[in-house]
């Protein structure tokens, strides 16, 4: 009997960090390696990647890495699991030449297995055969992936909308849709992400409206702050700045780095001589001049951010400046973003966000276009994936009015293992997954006992103690020093914890001053204690012995 395994790593219950892994016997495939951004929370986290401890325990079965497309949430942890896995990747051009330039920029990675494929292209992998079907989405080259099993077809949508005007002109392949279909979709795993906005998706070519709008009436310099990946939009920018007669310059590695790949790979047109350095910039006139530049989120050291506080040493906001946010704030973001929005306003830009304004669609599929997804398809079990609880309970109450029972729709976390045969299928003992934190210095593995210091730091500040003992004598010298950062000191409170740690080491014997160890131990329990019961605080302690 033919048993196909699905197990998300990612993008389950949440969105972002997508990776899930499909197994037949002893082949395993992996769909997407992504990334997601962290929450407030995180004190010095800049990335959060899946947990691939089940990989790397399985390394000898895996066959492959299957891309959907080249957005971070989806490619993002790619050079992570190279480190580890020895496998190839396989995507599309663009896909491929995104995350390449991404992960080369490491220099730990001296050859790359990277495989392209063509919508309609059919590759075996182990035991599997997988067939790329294009789908619109803000980025070009987005596939759904088709994977053929024993048991049928597992189809991935990936992110998808049905935009009937795409900026390339290249329409969804709904009819392969429909004819894997009618082959017979046994699971399908269906992008979730804006399943609770009835309707349909507005094109991404009706942003070129809100951005001729703003061009028209626009006297200064006009930044645009679009994700780097949407490439769409970025083609759009430099359509209307040539229609305008302005230049554009980029501003924001991740910016440059994907627009020149996209450029590099044809799937980019720069207009007539409209691209220039930023640092000529300032040869043209300010009504003359388009920057492109990152920051959407907020992000601390995003070419945005840093102008927002006059830290971007290539570019200074000026009053006149017009600020277009071309993007939607990821939850969790929102008051790091408004607090860019106001450091730019203090500076006198006219900043242009919101979607009054024409300057921002989804790259994800509304109701009506899952709902197409779905009767194309005609898959026997349908998993909602790329969304939060309430994204993939709301998409099970829509299946369900379309006609499909309970049993046939399958709501996943991250870890569960969904085991599916001809006849049936069920969750079977969870598969190992979590989260790998990355700081700023690019480490992955931030511990959460690391990461309750950070915020103990930044909520309650910290406490230096340090006390001078004489251990051949067994005594203390002095009386213990006492230093606090990022604490809220009230008056005295810090001689009264002073005399408190004389008082109580005083009643320690010549054995216990001795056993330094204990000692700094002793110190910080006595210290913590005492600051609780007089003001309730917890910050941390950091206890030393200097044996004089």
């Amino acid at each position: 009997m033919s048993v196909v395994e699905i197990a998300p790593l990612g993008g389950c219950g949440e969105i972002g960090k997508n990776m899930t892994v499909v197994r037949q016997g002893g082949d395993m495939l992996v769909v997407d390696a992504g990334l997601s951004f962290p929450s407030a929370e995180m004190h010095g986290v800049e990335l959060v990647i899946p947990d691939i401890s089940y990989l790397r325990e399985n390394a000898q079965m895996l066959r492959g890495i299957v891309l959907t497309h080249a957005h971070e949430d989806h490619i993002g942890a790619l050079a992570y699991c190279l480190q580890h896995l020895n496998v190839p990747v396989y995507g599309s051009e663009l896909t491929l030449a995104i995350a390449k330039r991404k992960i080369t920029e490491d220099s730990r990675f001296d050859e790359l297995d990277l495989r392209p494929f063509k919508s309609g292209d059919r590759i075996e992998i182990g035991s599997f055969e997988i067939e790329p079907v294009f789908v619109t989405h803000s980025i070009p080259d987005a596939h759904a992936i088709a994977i053929r099993t024993g048991v049928g077809i597992i189809l991935f949508t990936g992110d998808f909308k049905f935009d009937f005007s795409p900026i390339d002109g290249r329409l969804s392949d709904l009819a392969r849709l429909g004819e894997l279909g009618n082959e017979g979709v046994t699971v399908l795993l269906c992008d979730s992400t804006n399943i609770e906005d009835p309707g349909w998706c507005p094109s991404e070519r009706s942003v070129q409206t809100g951005f001729e709008k703003i061009f028209r009436e626009a006297e200064g310099r006009i930044l645009i702050t679009c994700f780097g990946s949407n490439i769409h939009r970025v083609q759009q920018a430099f359509d209307c700045a040539h229609k305008f007669g302005r230049k554009v310059a980029i501003a924001g590695r991740s910016m440059d780095r994907n627009t020149s790949t996209a450029v590099s790979v044809g799937k980019l047109r720069i207009p007539g001589q409209t691209l220039i350095r930023l640092e000529d910039a300032k040869s043209w006139r300010n009504d003359e001049v388009v920057i492109l530049t990152t920051g959407t989120q907020g992000e601390p050291l995003s070419a945005l951010s840093l102008m927002s506080r006059s830290e971007y040493p290539r570019l200074q906001i000026e009053e006149g400046d017009t600020v277009v946010y071309s993007a939607k704030p990821i939850p969790g973001n929102e008051a790091a973003i408004w607090q860019t929005v106001n450091r730019l306003v203090r500076q006198g830009a006219n900043v242009i966000y919101g979607s009054a304004h024409s300057i921002h669609v989804s790259g994800h599929g509304y109701q009506e276009e899952i709902k197409m997804m779905v009767s194309l398809t005609k898959p026997q079990y349908i998993a909602p994936v790329h969304g939060e609880p309430r994204h993939q309970f709301r998409f099970k109450k829509i299946a369900e009015q379309m006609g499909y029972q309970e049993d046939n729709l399958i709501i996943m976390e991250n870890g569960d293992h969904l085991i599916v045969t001809q006849d049936e299928a069920y969750f079977s003992e969870p598969v190992p997954c979590g989260r790998v934190l990355v700081d700023t210095s690019g480490t992955p593995g931030v511990s959460d006992d690391l990461l309750r210091d950070r915020g103990n730091l930044a909520s309650s500040g910290i406490v230096f103690i340090n006390v001078a003992i004489d251990s051949d004598a067994g005594k203390l010298i002095g009386k213990p020093e006492v230093l606090s950062r990022g604490l809220h000191v009230l008056d005295g409170e810090l001689s009264a914890l002073t005399e408190h740690l004389q008082t109580e080491l005083a009643k320690l014997d010549h054995a216990d001053l001795r056993d330094t160890s204990s000692l700094q131990q002793e110190i910080g329990e006595l210290a913590r204690a005492f600051l609780k019961q007089q003001s309730n605080r917890r910050p941390m302690v950091v206890a030393t012995v200097t044996d004089v």
